[in-house]
């Protein structure tokens, strides 16, 4: 998605004057998703939202937080807010939407949001046989609504086995900072795993019967003793 298309990014709604299950129901029978919209200098209002835009809206994005324009249409008038959706509630079974919260962003009000990571490019290190650790699959942001990315891309081309990207590595655009440890890892090639030889059965079996020591027991020490005196006997009598 463009940042274009992301700015376009827009729910329809209508308020609603009660809340419950079977409110909700109802809703959800004409093709409705109860919603609520609170946040800066906004009174808590319950809403019902177009199912068709919030499915079309939620199909194309992958932040999990998204900045967009809600429309609240009333009889005679309609109003728009840029808010954040903080919150979608899905059925895990269907992935029907069921409830959706909007959080309403006050006018030049820095915003935090996580947004994903994209890597881009083949590392010369995975072509090497390396193996590619993403770590950070997210990233915590805060800027004005404006400028704040819909994901965060990484070329990670010329990373060579035991090469890493970290968070102080990553470019933000202006306006935007990250509330993440610089120090953090994005991505690291990590070397690839040596390979096991393997041992023959004989071959094994000797190596175990050197490094372990064989077990005198007390009979056996005894029969050691006896053969010993035995011996000294024969050589007396010769």
């Amino acid at each position: 998605m463009t940042e274009k298309e992301k700015k376009q990014i827009k729910f329809i709604a209508k308020p609603r004057d009660s809340a419950g299950k079977s409110v909700s129901r109802a809703l959800r029978r004409a093709k409705l998703v109860p919603g609520i919209l609170y946040g800066a200098g906004e009174k808590t209002r319950l809403i019902a939202i177009d199912r068709k835009s919030a499915e079309k809206n939620l199909r194309h994005t992958a932040a999990h937080n998204i900045m967009a324009d809600l429309v609240i249409e009333e009889s005679n008038s309609q109003s728009s807010f840029k808010t954040i959706v903080k919150e979608v509630q899905t059925n895990p079974i269907t992935g029907e939407i069921l409830h959706l919260d909007f959080y309403h962003i006050g006018k030049n009000q820095p915003v935090k949001l996580s947004i994903p990571v994209k890597l881009t490019g083949e590392s010369a290190g995975v072509k090497e046989g390396g193996i590619l650790e993403h770590e950070l699959r997210e990233i915590e942001i805060e800027g004005l609504p404006d400028v704040i990315p819909e994901s965060i891309e990484i070329n990670i081309t010329s990373l060579k086995i035991n090469d890493s990207v970290y968070v102080k590595d990553v470019k933000f655009p202006e306006g935007v900072r990250s509330l993440v440890d610089s120090e953090h890892v994005v991505v690291t090639i990590l070397a690839p795993k040596a390979e096991e030889v393997p041992v023959p059965e004989e071959t094994a079996a000797a190596a175990e019967e050197v490094q372990q020591p064989k077990v005198i027991t007390q009979e056996i020490a005894e029969e050691r003793r006896k053969e010993k005196e035995a011996k000294k006997e024969t050589e007396k009598g010769s």
